[in-house]
């Protein structure tokens, strides 16, 4: 098993603590191993047993304090013996910024990869975030000890002459795979009838593929992430595969917004293909969808968008998968094959047009819009909007149509702006443009931030961020800051 060393200044043990909690998850599904000096047995020869154990590690994570870059100890003894692995043995070094302290200045540390991206010292994040960025640490070290384990085979079959198999994904044991979902929020606000949707669909034979359709920020990822933990504590019901894949990242990526070839390659693996890269991508997709019915399977497909055409791009093609193994694969699954139940849940901002077709014949389409009065009442409330009578926040819910994404618009505004008081929402502008056909009550929440940041930098990369719907690489921005500006782009704002 894979060994994870933990450096650290015994000065901010309770850091140390708080990220092997989360990275506990890992140890307790047999992933990885932990380790730091604290494992040390009484009596024993301190020194030694970490020179051991630090030969032996196959990922280090550093705990960059103040405290940490002015112990002589780590300094001399651990951090030249982990530099020396990484340049002779490419082993991963992951340098985890704890707290604010200079290292920019240290030469051999502002050279790495850090975490959190840009180096942003965790302690400076809010509580819930906290979490969330050491929740997502640990999934990236999942991937890399899977990554490694995988390579380290290969080579020692290489070096055996013996043919080389490749290991399940999911190491634990356990014929699951939802690392690639992101991570959301615990907290989910008047969604009791779709949960109990999702149910009925796992449970009716006729049902082979949900989609959850909505603006993104509503929440189709924490709704999903609510049912699937439902499912693990009811041992998925039966379930014998679970998978879960999200495509949202890949509008980040050049070259893979039209495209499942990933998506394609592990699953295959998984699900045991012998040849995974064979056939064309049509074959790939009717082959996943007969794997998948060797055996009862939940699939989830997060965030499909990026591999659809989007509104106005080509008309008649709003909402088409643009890629064609996947396409198959759906149409497939949709079909209604023999075999055994499988359920693919997908959540997208467009509906699969490919599969209108198949709706209510196998195929069941769910739109998030809207939440109940009392359950939009709690979402203002925990948002931070505490202030004014039960009717003014019912009052307030029903102005802006129970949408979840406008409601959350407007209690972050309320909190932030108008002191947690419901009772100012009047004096958010109405919308100079009028009611539009969708989303007019989130633009009416936009435009009053818009309003309130005036001609400033914030409102510029708040432009900047409207123009993308999905992560986009660094070079999208850059174009935006170079002269001349594009028209009808950057100019409104004169940015930058």
């Amino acid at each position: 098993m894979a060994t994870v060393f933990i450096s650290y200044s015994h000065k901010d043990e309770e850091w140390k603590d708080r990220v092997m909690t989360h990275l506990g998850i890992l140890e307790n599904e047999n992933i990885l191993k932990l380790w730091n000096d604290r494992d040390i047995g009484i009596g024993a020869d301190w020194f030694p047993g970490i020179e051991k154990e630090l030969n032996n590690a196959c990922l280090v994570i550093m705990l960059i304090t103040a405290n940490f870059l002015t112990s002589q100890f780590i300094l001399r003894n651990e951090v030249p013996q982990i530099l020396q692995r990484r340049k002779n043995e490419g082993i991963l070094v992951v340098p985890v910024i704890v707290k604010p302290c200079a290292w920019q200045a240290v030469q051999w540390l502002s050279a790495m990869q850090l975490f959190p991206k840009d180096g942003i010292p965790v302690s400076t994040l809010e509580e819930s975030e906290i979490d969330t960025q050491l929740a997502n640490l640990a999934l990236k070290i999942q991937k890399t000890v899977v990554e490694t384990m995988v390579c380290r085979d290969v080579a020692r079959n290489v070096s055996t002459k013996q043919p080389f198999i490749p290991p399940p994904i999911h190491l634990s044991g356990n014929p699951i795979s939802l690392y690639k979902l992101p991570v959301t929020g615990d907290r989910l606000f008047g969604r009791e009838k779709e949960l109990q949707l999702l149910d009925d669909a796992w449970s009716e034979p006729q049902t082979d593929i949900l989609t959850l359709v909505a603006w993104g920020g509503v929440g189709k990822t924490a709704l999903v992430n609510q049912w699937l933990n439902q499912m693990k504590i009811a041992n998925y019901r039966g379930a014998q595969k679970v998978f879960g894949w999200s495509f949202y990242s890949q509008g980040a990526e050049e070259g893979k917004q039209a495209s499942a070839d990933e998506f394609f390659q592990e699953t295959l693996q998984w699900f045991g293909a012998a040849n995974p890269e064979a056939g064309s991508a049509v074959d790939k997709g009717r082959r996943l969808a007969r794997l998948a019915r060797q055996q009862k399977t939940l699939l989830i497909l997060d965030g499909l968008e990026p591999l659809q055409y989007p509104p106005g791009e080509i008309t008649g093609l709003e909402g088409k998968l643009k890629d064609a193994g996947l396409a198959a694969f759906l149409k497939e699954l949709a079909g209604g094959s023999a075999g055994n139940k499988v359920l693919c849940v997908i959540t997208t901002r467009e509906p699969v047009t490919d599969l209108l077709n198949r709706k209510g014949y196998g195929v069941t389409e769910i739109p998030l819009d809207h939440l109940s009065e009392a359950a939009g009442v709690e979402l203002l409330n925990n948002l931070g909007a505490t202030i004014g009578s039960k009717k003014d926040f019912h009052e307030a819910v029903t102005e802006y149509g129970g949408h979840a994404l406008a409601l959350t618009l407007l209690g972050q505004y309320i909190a932030s702006i108008l002191g947690g008081d419901i009772r100012r929402r009047d004096e958010i502008i109405k919308s100079s443009k009028g009611k539009i056909k969708e989303g007019h009550h989130a633009q009416k929440v936009m435009e009053a931030y818009m309003h309130w940041l005036g001609n400033s930098p914030e409102r510029d990369i708040l432009y900047i961020i409207g123009l993308f719907d999905r992560p986009v690489e660094a070079g999208a921005i850059e174009a935006l800051k170079k002269k001349p500006a594009i028209p009808g782009v950057a100019v409104p704002f004169g940015l930058f």
